[in-house]
């Protein structure tokens, strides 16, 4: 092989290297946006589950004084 060959093989397995480097690093960015979003689904949830309580408390509580 000539020089001008081996440069050009050694540049593409860095930039193999450098791109192997960053999709293990997509790989973490998307483990940690996935944990966030689960985070977030379980936030709305519980806003919904006491919003719920509220509104069925606010519900027995209007009834409650038309008997």
């Amino acid at each position: 092989m000539d020089n001008d060959t081996r440069e050009c093989f050694n540049r593409i397995e860095k930039q193999l290297e450098r791109l192997t480097i960053e999709v293990c690093q997509n790989s973490k960015d998307i483990a940690e946006l996935k944990a966030t979003a689960n985070m977030g689904k379980g936030a709305l949830r519980v806003i919904l589950f006491f919003g719920s309580l509220v509104a069925i408390v606010l519900s027995v509580i209007k009834v409650g004084e038309n008997i």
